[in-house]
């Protein structure tokens, strides 16, 4: 009775443990969280706004996570009027090793407000913005200034506690943390 027991025991273990292998779990997200803005250029800078992330993540064991939805920053306009651009039949965000970009309005003709790099289900997050966040920087120019870039750090209420995530999170892409820091 007990050898029976074990055996069902492995084969399911055996069975979810392929199913996460192969297909996502799907994570319905509906959630406000608070962030600050910092910036390369004044490091007294720090400006509160809200994350408004509405959507289903979905996570996967092996490959890359997707999201399905919409990430809104209250201070932003472009990302309040528009939504995420989304190809067809394609996820709005594919999260190579947490990292994907944020493009805003019809899918190939889209603006691009920043790039986000994540940990998953967006516990915690950081987005280099894009020039002045309209997708425009120094003479039209869209892309990320090491001189003077600015970053939404989330979940964060202050200056420190976005410091430490941007400790936690750093990446080739990203200026190093001690740039942050006076």
């Amino acid at each position: 009775m007990k050898k029976g027991l074990y055996k069902c025991i492995q084969w399911s273990v055996v069975i979810v443990f392929a199913y996460l292998l192969f297909f996502p779990i799907f994570i319905k997200i509906d959630k406000v969280i608070p962030a600050v803005e910092v910036s390369l250029g004044d490091l007294s800078f720090c400006e509160p706004l809200n994350v408004i992330i509405e959507g289903t993540y979905h996570w996967r064991l092996i490959g890359d996570d997707t999201f399905d939805g919409n990430i809104k920053f209250d201070i932003y306009p472009l990302t309040m009027k528009d939504i995420l651009a989304q190809g067809k039949g394609l996820p709005t965000l594919r999260f190579q090793d947490g990292i994907d970009h944020l493009d805003y309005g019809e899918w190939m003709d889209s603006e691009s407000f920043g790039k986000i790099h994540t940990k998953a289900f967006f516990n915690k997050f950081i987005v280099q913005i894009y020039g002045n966040g309209e997708g425009n920087g120094i003479d039209g120019a869209r892309g990320w200034s090491t001189i003077d870039g600015h970053c939404i750090v989330a979940p964060a209420h202050n200056k420190e506690e976005a410091l430490s995530i941007l400790k936690r999170i750093q990446n080739d892409d990203l200026a190093p943390y001690e740039y942050w820091i006076e």
